[in-house]
């Protein structure tokens, strides 16, 4: 399989909607501490586990929205995708045995032709 690397222009509202999400992450933040701090008696255990997961979920959301924002600014969004394509070694080597079976190659054809495609870097 060959890796290969697109570049992305991002669509005109993403950078607004990831510094939405990097806002209101900062802004949501105070809201666990609050509810942990209100609870009492037996709600008291639930409301201190609720607190560390909402502060985890928001600190979660800050700092990926932070990298989101720090790439879109240098301008090093991209997408890497790993994909076997038409030029493949193994695709050429399935096309091939296909031409084999189908007797439109000959073995001696066949073998020559395999031994190139094996022989190339991969």
């Amino acid at each position: 399989m060959a890796g290969k690397k697109i570049g992305l222009k991002p669509p005109a509202g993403m950078r607004t909607a990831v510094l939405a999400q990097t806002v209101l992450a900062v802004l949501f933040l105070p809201a666990g501490a609050f509810f942990a701090w209100i609870a009492e008696g037996e709600a008291k255990p639930f409301a201190l586990f609720f607190g560390l997961v909402w502060t985890a979920g928001c600190g979660f959301l800050f700092f990926r929205g932070r990298s989101a924002l720090k790439a879109l600014k240098e301008g090093t969004l991209a997408l890497e995708l790993d994909f076997e394509g038409e030029d493949s070694p193994g695709s050429r080597l399935r096309e091939l045995e296909s031409l084999r079976k189908d007797r439109f190659v000959s073995e001696e054809e066949y073998e020559k032709k395999r031994a190139e495609i094996l022989e190339e870097k991969w």
